[in-house]
């Protein structure tokens, strides 16, 4: 004889960087498994690769979750977080810079998680006539990029251009390594217009503050990325 079948509920939330609206279900325990599986080795891609098929299982929609920009990913996981286990996260924080090493136990709503700098320019000018319009990098790009050295910082940004545009021509139709020569090719302020758009891309932050029971210290730190919410 068959087992009975449990109804699941459905939620709806937005995709921040499209405002698209989108229907999901709360995570199972098969995709729960998953999760812990890969925290327990405590390797980032290893949970990005989980969030990604969790992702994948829960929304409803057809959505490729490769093209998602990583904020997206990030934001959408902790909805369903949300809906799936509750909507308070228990989270361990200690100082950064001090002899005292007690860590203090705090509660997290996850409604009060943002993105920051959601209304970011995308559009750089470089000089007068030509400037590039950068997109964000999707999960997948992300993912690709091995390291975080000088190679990965220019790979990464290869990958957030969009087009290059002067006041005559849009070029689009280049290969990764065209424009990665391309980047090359520019001066060091221009360069540093392209990496401070990278550098702040909107992210899921959260500011912290607490008094610490063991040094009577008060203490504030910024929790960044999805990894900071399951410490």
């Amino acid at each position: 004889m068959a087992l009975p079948s449990l109804s699941t509920p459905e939620f709806q939330t937005v995709i921040p960087s499209t405002g698209e609206t989108i229907s999901y279900r709360p995570f199972l325990v098969k995709e729960e498994k998953i999760l812990l599986m890969a925290m327990e080795g405590n390797d980032q891609k290893e949970i990005e690769i989980a969030i990604k098929k969790i992702l994948s299982n829960c929304i409803l929609q057809d959505i490729d979750v490769n093209k998602l920009a990583m904020f997206d990913m990030e934001y959408l996981f902790l909805q369903l977080r949300g809906k799936s286990v509750g909507e308070v996260i228990d989270l361990s924080v200690a100082h950064l810079d001090s002899e005292c090493k007690h860590r203090t136990d705090i509660k997290v709503n996850i409604d009060d998680i943002k993105i920051q700098n959601l209304d970011q320019e995308k559009k750089v000018m470089l000089t007068d006539d030509v400037g590039v319009m950068m997109k964000y990098p999707t999960m997948q790009e992300a993912m690709s990029v091995d390291g975080e050295n000088t190679e990965a910082v220019f790979e990464i940004l290869s990958k957030s251009v969009d087009y290059v545009f002067d006041a005559e021509n849009v070029y689009s139709d280049f290969t990764e390594a065209e424009i990665v020569e391309w980047i090359n090719g520019l001066n060091q302020t221009q360069f540093q217009k392209i990496l401070a758009f990278f550098e702040s891309m909107p992210k899921l932050s959260y500011e912290v503050s607490w008094k610490c029971k063991e040094c009577k210290e008060k203490d504030t730190i910024t929790l960044e990325g999805i990894q900071s919410f399951f410490t």
